[in-house]
């Protein structure tokens, strides 16, 4: 005959638990509260910064050549980058240079170096940010700039053709008959004999301060004409003058003005006298020459020292 033992408690059917025992289950397996919005969302730890030094995965080792795989959700990144794309995985070591090369621009377009965006060839400001596309020759472009260029070069070429012309008058005027006996000085200096030769101090008029200051500026012409060749071709060389060529373009303008001035103190002032016609008989050729090549002298010289 079978003799009923008591159920152990390991031995029964949760079903059959008893009621006083299920509340205190249920009130341990039950929250205190009910979860609000805010707290049903799992809000992930924030990663650690590069300057801590802790990646939370070990760095792998893929040379730039190759895709990089990450470490921590195992998406593929391009090639020497230096934090997942996916996760922000660091990918590369702290302190090592990242290789992340732009994609080339398709063709026909340009891209900006402002923000990246494409824009089509050609185009003058960028259609995303509005920078200048344009390279940095092209800011004088159109009307304007070929205006400009004709006008830089004549400049450059004009005041040594100048002094070429006014050279070319001073040797005009040396050959003319000049005024104190009519002679000309090539013949007062080497043309006839007897002349003072180079030493044209020699053969300075007996009389006033003027008539000697003219002649002295006249006659030795044949350096003022070396000065004017030499400055004029050092011009063609060189647009803008140096320091020697301003002090033989001074030299050159000083000279000009002086040939212009003692003309007009010494053979239109000085003169005979009465009326216009009888003035101008008393002109030497070689005078009105010096006093119209002294001024084109000038005229040259002034046009070159602006060039400075």
């Amino acid at each position: 005959m079978e003799v009923d033992r008591p159920m152990q408690d390991d031995e029964r059917d949760p079903a059959e638990t008893p009621a006083e025992q299920a509340p205190e289950v249920l009130e341990e397996a039950r929250p205190a509260h009910a979860p609000s919005d805010a707290e049903a969302w799992v809000v992930p730890p924030p990663a650690a910064s590069p300057s801590e030094g802790i990646p939370a995965h070990a760095v792998p080792a893929t040379p730039l050549s190759e895709g990089t795989r990450c470490p921590r959700c195992g998406a593929d990144n391009r090639p020497g980058i230096a934090f997942c794309r996916s996760c922000g995985q660091r990918l590369i070591d702290p302190g090592a240079p990242a290789a992340v090369e732009r994609p080339a621009p398709p063709d026909g377009t340009q891209a900006c170096p402002r923000c990246g965006t494409h824009n089509r060839a050609g185009v003058a400001f960028c259609q995303n940010c509005g920078a200048n596309l344009r390279p940095p020759d092209a800011g004088l472009a159109g009307p304007a700039a070929s205006a400009q260029k004709p006008a830089a070069a004549t400049r450059a070429f004009l005041g040594p053709l100048v002094l070429l012309i006014g050279a070319a008058g001073i040797l005009t005027a040396w050959l003319l008959p000049f005024a104190f006996g009519g002679a000309s000085l090539w013949d007062r200096s080497f043309g006839a004999p007897g002349g003072y030769g180079i030493a044209f101090w020699r053969g300075y008029p007996a009389g006033q301060l003027g008539d000697s200051v003219y002649f002295g500026l006249a006659a030795p012409v044949p350096i003022l004409l070396v000065i004017l060749v030499a400055l004029a071709v050092a011009g063609f060389v060189r647009a803008a003058p140096g320091t020697m060529q301003r002090v033989g373009l001074a030299i050159a303008l000083a000279w000009g003005l002086g040939l212009a001035a003692t003309f007009l103190l010494v053979e239109l002032v000085g003169g005979p006298g009465g009326d216009v016609l009888q003035v101008l008989r008393s002109l030497s050729p070689g005078g009105i020459i010096f006093l119209l090549a002294g001024l084109v002298v000038a005229i040259g010289s002034l046009t070159r020292l602006w060039r400075a």
